[in-house]
């Protein structure tokens, strides 16, 4: 029954590339048809019903086999209690001795798997740890009812137009040649091909992209991703031909640009009652996803043909991370201190920056900057218009809000997009001799000079603001409060560049002597003490963790465990 239903979702031709050039409500109506097509088939196999679930202790370990020996326990109770028979006793007391024999057995091969199934996953380690042991960290703090859908939505909406209010208000601002520096990048790096559109991708790339997905489902999906992917060869050639569609007509389709919000508690010890706690987390179709990322590819190839990445830039690249930008920074510094240089590190933070970046701004860079034309330029143009997102909450929907600014949040290309949006920013610095490291929305400046020399800290004040008058003609807004400044040198050097800076264009000085960057402690001295300290009781916490269930795991598994949580720390 589900082969015949499954393949009753409409097909389209596309042919080497080409199409019958369908218009944007011909698309909508195909991949509408297609959604519709799957959600009924789901309904028609699995109708949806709802059931009074009791609460009970969770024992996922508990099969069949304990389930069957346990009932054959309960057998031989019952009779012997009516017999009194002493054969009777002695089978009953064996029976109970192998239910309780193998109940430690199957609790140990349920927790061996689920630990090798996930053992390059330390997030999902991490919370099986936590509910195995019974912490508190495990248990997800539930939203209030007296928080609705629509509060929600009204606050992260008005949160970005606030912002975007602020920085309205700064302009216009003494700013830094703009057209010099678009000028200077075009010419610098202008891209020798144009990717002028997306070539369609074939069905062993696809098939793949489909496998190596996460299968996470959200509310606007219309069967469980599990259930696509174990249904994937039925309907594999149907779905293909809605990407490829999309990518030769340079049209996104609408319900690929629907995401549903879900509030998240930013910590768990934060009052719930309190909308300022949560953070948006918002998750769009899986199939929208896997277009994507066919996107993503061809656009990573193309930047990379061109050599069109930031040098400096290690947020969302391969080959480049949080510990390539770590090692780059740290080795900087240490150099700097051998030859007897002081050094001033400074902590750029912004707000909401990939949620108040302009549309049109960032279809200019990827026109000027990236050299993407025609078709695919119309691709972008089509995936960044018409956005629209809703909250739910206790099964309850808010009222659909536009869009209008921002990279899609929870989306596969944001990050990149974003990283491309702030491709002008690394010729501001340099302008001023600054060396820098950026990692997504974290940017990291540091001035490194003679002691005698103060005088140069005047290139730090004037890179901080250009920064700013660019970040500002951007629609970027840079938080003072909490950008942090540091020195690094001699405790006597350290105190007399205090002195001297104890602000930076409007920046206070850190009051601590201490800074994370990347998730590592940096302190004054360089001695990474404090670091080491927090890792050290990090570590001690995983450890005592892992020791509450160690008698239910093996020599391998717990192995698993340590390496996971521990010796990972160690090794970053």
């Amino acid at each position: 029954m589900i082969p015949s239903l499954f393949t009753s979702m409409p097909s389209i031709n596309i042919v080497e590339g080409s199409c019958l050039n369908p218009t944007p409500y011909q698309i909508d109506h195909i991949v509408d048809s297609a959604v519709a097509s799957l959600r009924e088939t789901l309904d028609t196999v699995a109708p949806l019903k709802k059931k009074l679930v009791i609460q009970r202790r969770l024992a996922p370990w508990y099969n069949l086999h304990i389930r069957t020996l346990k009932q054959a326990s309960r057998r031989l109770e019952r009779k012997w209690r009516s017999t009194n028979l002493e054969e009777i006793f002695l089978a009953w007391k064996n029976s109970l001795l192998t239910y309780k024999k193998a109940l430690p057995k199957a609790r140990t091969a349920y927790y061996s798997s689920l630990i090798e199934e996930n053992k390059n996953n330390p997030r999902f380690l991490f919370s099986t740890v936590a509910r195995m042991t019974k912490s508190h960290s495990c248990v997800e703090p539930s939203v209030p009812l007296a928080l609705s859908s629509d509060e929600f939505m009204s606050f992260f909406t008005n949160k970005i137009t606030t912002i975007r209010d602020k920085i309205q208000q700064m302009l216009p601002i003494p700013a830094i040649n703009e057209s010099f520096t678009t000028v200077a990048l075009e010419s610098s790096v202008g891209p020798q091909l144009c990717l002028d559109c997306f070539s369609p991708i074939d069905l062993s790339e696809f098939t793949s992209v489909v496998a190596s997905s996460k299968s996470s489902t959200c509310f606007l999906d219309p069967i469980p991703t599990r259930l696509l992917k174990d249904t994937l060869p039925l309907i594999n050639s149907s779905l293909l031909d809605l990407v490829n569609l999309s990518l030769v007509s340079g049209y996104v389709p609408q319900a690929f640009k629907t995401a549903v919000i879900k509030p998240l508690l930013k910590k768990p010890s934060l009052d719930p009652g309190v909308l300022a706690n949560y953070r948006p987390i918002s998750k769009l179709p899986f199939i929208s996803k896997i277009l994507e990322k066919a996107v993503a590819k061809q656009l990573s190839d193309h930047l990379h043909r061109n050599e069109l990445f930031e040098d400096f830039q290690s947020g969302f690249r391969a080959h480049h991370s949080t510990e390539t930008a770590l090692l780059k920074v740290t080795n900087d510094l240490l150099l700097a201190s051998d030859n007897g240089l002081v050094s001033i590190l400074v902590l750029l933070d912004l707000s909401a920056a990939f949620d108040t970046i302009d549309h049109n701004i960032l279809l200019q860079r990827l026109e000027h900057m990236t050299g993407i034309r025609g078709t695919a330029l119309k691709w972008f143009q089509s995936y960044l218009s018409d956005r629209f997102q809703f909250v739910h909450v206790h099964d309850e929907l808010s009222t659909r809000t536009k869009v209008s600014y921002g990279v899609p949040q929870g989306s596969v290309l944001g990050p990149i997009l974003f990283t491309l949006y702030m491709l002008p920013l690394g010729y501001v610095i340099r302008k001023h001799s600054i060396n820098y490291h950026c990692y997504a929305d974290a940017t990291q400046l540091y001035l490194s000079i003679k002691p005698v020399n103060t005088n140069q800290l005047t290139r730090l004040q004037a890179c901080l603001t250009d920064i700013k008058a660019w970040m500002t003609s951007n629609f970027l807004l840079l938080n003072s409060e909490k950008t942090e400044v540091i020195i690094f040198g001699p405790k006597n050097l350290r105190n007399n560049f205090s002195k001297i800076i104890a602000t930076l264009d409007g920046i206070t000085l850190a009051s601590s002597t201490t800074v994370k960057i990347l998730g590592v402690i940096f302190d004054q001295d360089m001695s990474f003490n404090s670091h080491i300290k927090q890792i050290s009781r990090t570590a001690f916490f995983h450890l005592r963790n892992i020791s509450k269930i160690r008698n239910i795991l093996s020599q391998n598994d717990a192995e698993k465990l340590v390496h996971a949580f521990v010796t990972s720390r160690l090794d970053y």
